[in-house]
């Protein structure tokens, strides 16, 4: 049986269910001394509780466990695997990236400062205007005015005392910004995971207000809910967790109907800023996901294997190929090593163990919506 010694050796997708050609590479590497047992190295990156609101120290605790991953795999294995190649390339290409983009944007501190604060003053003072509008008559709707006024004196208040906080410290921004340009050298990904964060950090007080118009519309509809079955005589069983008939007395019938009527009367104020705000929080959610998701895009590039698959390098020969040699003496078979694997099939077998920071279940956050809880 002929075949080529060094692609046997070197190939790291040699399929597992030709038993007997494993074998045989087992031998082939173990006598080169260059064999180790291919074990996966499994790792953990779940963050911990206290860093999952930061998309920055999320990303930083996940950078070092690759990076350890990294150093001990190499070291185990003795020799650099296209695991490795993959996530070494992301990493230069990262850093590069990074480099890059700081040069073209951050060439004044002081100006992308004073940029920054002007931006954040629009955002404020169109907050502010929003919440003007919903408390006249938004989009010719005939709201609750008193209710309509106190939420909107509430909210407008803590617009206010949130550009007062930006304010104060507006003169540390540039403090931020050197930050942001010296952990920025270590790749885009950072840069992307301290926008995230700047991002979260600079829209907070519409958070709260989301926070306050969902809890406020939740316990309206719990309310309403729970009176609807006042009028058929039923009430909700916590012991047993369903529904059970109930005889209700003319007092408490009045007072029921009561409760009623001024929390439906109040719903339609309550679900114009519950609307507006849940908006803001999903488009807030969205660029999250946007910047997850090029931060494991960037790490997850498969920039190796695909340098192997366009030069066809004998590490990505898996398939086998046994041919005939004509002999007049005996029969010879020639095996042969191809690669008839996709590139999507390669980068999916060589992919990094690397994954998304932040992971977003959108029929979860729809059916939120739609039932007034908190979306987180």
């Amino acid at each position: 049986m002929l075949y080529d010694y060094d692609k046997m050796k070197n190939s790291e997708k040699l399929d597992n269910s030709d038993c007997c050609f494993s074998t045989l590479q087992g031998f082939i590497q173990s006598e080169s001394r260059k064999f180790n047992i291919k074990t996966e190295n499994k790792i953990t990156l779940q963050s911990p509780s206290w860093l999952e609101s930061s998309m920055f120290g999320q990303h930083v605790f996940n950078y070092v466990k690759l990076i350890k991953w990294l150093l001990n795999t190499v070291s185990t294995r003795r020799k650099i695997t296209i695991e490795h190649g993959n996530f070494m390339m992301a990493i230069i290409l990262d850093i590069i990236l990074g480099y890059l983009i700081l040069e073209l944007l951050v060439y004044d501190s002081k100006a992308l400062g004073t940029l920054l604060l002007v931006i954040l003053e629009k955002l404020v003072n169109l907050m502010y205007s929003l919440l003007k509008w919903l408390m006249g008559a938004p989009a010719g709707l005939k709201l609750n005015n008193a209710f309509n006024k106190m939420l909107g004196n509430y909210f407008l208040y803590h617009v206010e005392l949130w550009w007062l906080f930006l304010d104060m410290c507006g003169e540390k921004l540039d403090v931020v910004l050197n930050i942001y340009q010296y952990v920025g050298y270590l790749g885009f990904t950072f840069q992307a995971a301290i926008i995230s964060d700047m991002m979260c950090l600079a829209t907070f007080h519409c958070y709260c207000i989301y926070v306050y118009a969902a809890r406020l519309f939740s316990l309206q509809i719990s309310g309403l809910t729970a009176l609807l079955r006042l009028f058929v005589g039923r009430k909700y069983n916590p012991l047993r967790g369903g529904i059970d008939s109930c005889e209700y007395t003319n007092q408490e019938m009045f007072v029921g109907t009561v409760a009623f009527t001024i929390l439906l009367l109040l719903l339609p104020t309550t679900l114009m800023y519950y609307i507006v705000f849940t908006m803001f929080r999903v488009l807030s959610l969205s660029v999250q996901y946007i910047l997850a998701k090029v931060i494991y895009i960037i790490q997850s590039l498969p920039l190796y294997v695909l340098i192997l698959w366009i030069t066809r390098s004998p590490k990505i020969l898996g398939n086998i190929l046994i041919e005939e040699v004509e002999s007049n003496s005996s029969i010879i078979f020639k095996v042969k090593l191809v690669c008839n694997k996709s590139l999507g099939d390669l980068t999916e077998y060589f992919k990094p163990p690397v994954k998304m920071l932040k992971q977003f279940d959108w029929s979860n956050i729809v059916s939120n919506v739609f039932t007034g809880k908190q979306i987180i």
